[in-house]
């Protein structure tokens, strides 16, 4: 019998969850969002451990295909530092996305719990997340989420593979469509993103290179480039593209490196790098002198970052735990259609 995780990815339309629960094991809940929670779950006939993305329908407007569109980018989608689809189960009420399991946690919370960390880890981390882009990319998709928090790491050993997660903001592109809603995370929004609101008509994937620009900022100072409470003022700053670089953290980060991130972090998204030109820059090519010195001192500032992330995490989930407690079994309800957007 072949694994389970080697067949190409299946969609089951119009089906009862009775089908999904009786292909999985249900386990413990790993993650909860704003529209999904996620569960731990077990291939019944191979024994294989995968992650069962629970979605409830009801939760989207009428007209809002974003469901529709994530199932499409993610059976497209095959790469290595990307999360991979396995089964899609359409129910009445909820949509149950089965995908690999990765058990190392998220990127953040590896780096604050090693005992070193220095550029050469930084760029190997980064060189994959540029990698899984540079792909979605060249297969028409823009991600439109990039954060660390959507970066995951495959298992516990040192080193070990990153993935790009969560493409419920994702869409395929090509050169004569339009990129215009308002979406993303307020720390990793492209400046571009914020100017539809000011009139302008549309933005580019460029916009996951200012986000991958925001990443690696942070991997090597450990805090974010564009930071304040209010979003105003915080928008503000990320259209101005002025970031704050003067932390003597930065007195230890190579100038190779500070020269990626000056290339990324820039505001005309035309003069923004692409994810072949980043790849192709120097300290990514290991032609830096200077790009393995160590930034332990980027660990407390990140260490207080997790902290702060935690303590938002916490205070969201208990207040969706009701939910999360009954997420599996669904009343009888009309069947939605479930059409593919264009």
């Amino acid at each position: 019998m072949g694994r389970f995780s080697e067949s190409a990815a299946k969609v089951y339309a119009n089906v009862s969850v009775q089908q999904l629960l009786e292909d999985f094991e249900i386990g413990e809940t790993v993650g909860v969002g704003g529209f999904a929670v996620v569960k731990k779950g077990r291939y019944r006939k191979t024994g294989e451990d995968v992650a069962i993305k629970v979605v409830d329908k009801q939760r989207y407007s009428s007209g809002d295909n974003s469901l529709q569109r994530e199932i499409e980018v993610l059976l497209k989608v095959a790469h290595p530092n990307c999360i991979k689809l396995y089964a899609v189960y359409i129910c009445p009420r909820k949509v149950y996305i089965v995908t690999e399991l990765v058990t190392g946690g998220e990127l953040l919370d590896r780096i604050t719990e090693r005992g070193n960390y220095n550029e050469t880890d930084a760029r190997n981390l980064i060189t994959q997340v540029l990698d899984g882009v540079a792909y979605l990319h060249s297969n028409g998709i823009v991600h439109r989420d990039l954060k660390l928090e959507n970066m995951l790491m495959v298992n516990q050993e040192d080193p070990c593979p990153v993935k790009i997660a969560d493409f419920g903001l994702s869409k395929f592109f090509n050169p004569g469509s339009v990129l215009s809603t308002m979406c993303g995370s307020p720390q990793y929004v492209a400046p571009e993103i914020l100017g539809i609101s000011d009139g302008a008509q549309a933005y580019s994937p460029a916009v996951d290179m200012w986000s991958v620009g925001v990443i690696l900022f942070i991997l090597l100072s450990g805090y974010s480039p564009f930071d304040d409470d209010n979003d105003a003022v915080l928008f503000e700053k990320i259209k101005s593209g002025e970031y704050d670089a003067d932390d003597p953290v930065w007195d230890h980060v190579s100038d190779d490196a500070k020269d990626l991130v000056a290339r990324l972090l820039v505001v005309d998204a035309s003069r923004r790098l692409t994810a072949g030109q980043a790849l192709a820059h120097p300290w990514l090519q290991g032609m830096s002198r200077g790009a393995s010195g160590s930034l332990q001192g980027s660990m407390g500032h990140m260490r207080a970052l997790a902290e702060k992330r935690t303590s938002a995490r916490t205070s969201f989930q208990k207040s969706h735990e009701a939910r999360a407690a009954t997420d599996i079994t669904e009343p009888g309800a009309p069947e939605l259609q479930f059409i593919p957007c264009h």
